[in-house]
């Protein structure tokens, strides 16, 4: 990546598991008892050591051309889900498909992928109301591990209210480094984000 796209994308990637620990924080802030205080601790915890390990490797690795192995991208968006489900109890996350999902891509990468799409569709559903649906379901094609991501929020995009686009950027970015495609279908009832990741050693020509 250019030092200025990286620099920017630093800032971008610290701010998703910081809003994340400000959630809990708020939620601690709301409950009367003090019984979750423990769960909420580990979440922000959790975000934390996140943004911790992302500057490292940010800073330590060039995502745009970040090397391919095998790895279960199901582990790695059921982590995601748990800590989003404990921020934002009030939006369904549904993951239809929590059984092993192999692919090809470099881990932080996907990770920062599918946070940051998960977080547009936050988002995207905060815009019209503080309820809503993100679905997540995943198939095989032609050498591809397909996994969809949909919302019931408003299609969300560069001017979107509450961003710039960058994370989307972002995302293409760490997508095209490890052979993967990104691609988003927008309808009135929400946005379905389509993330292609290679079941085999891309190769790059």
């Amino acid at each position: 990546m250019p030092e200025d796209f990286l620099t920017a994308a630093l800032a971008h990637e610290i701010k998703n598991p910081a809003a994340v620990a400000l959630a809990h924080v708020n939620l601690l802030r709301l409950e009367d008892e003090k019984q979750n205080l423990d769960h909420h601790l580990n979440h922000i915890e959790q975000a934390l050591y996140n943004i911790c390990n992302m500057v490292k490797d940010m800073l330590s690795t060039t995502y745009s051309s970040c090397e391919a192995y095998e790895i279960n991208l199901c582990s790695i968006i059921c982590e995601i889900l748990e800590t989003y489900r404990a921020a934002w109890p009030e939006i369904s996350f549904v993951f239809e498909n929590e059984s092993p999902l192999p692919c090809y891509g470099h881990e932080i990468s996907l990770r920062m992928i599918f946070s940051n799409l998960i977080k547009n569709a936050v988002e995207a559903i905060e815009v019209t109301s503080q309820s809503g649906m993100i679905t997540i379901s995943a198939d095989y094609n032609s050498g591809f591990l397909n996994v969809a991501i949909r919302d019931t929020g408003e299609s969300y995009s560069t001017d979107k209210p509450h961003g710039n686009g960058l994370g989307l950027a972002i995302c293409k970015s760490l997508a095209g480094g490890i052979g993967a495609k990104i691609s988003a279908e927008h309808s009135e009832n929400g946005c379905t984000v389509l993330v292609q990741v290679r079941t085999s050693t891309p190769s790059f020509a």
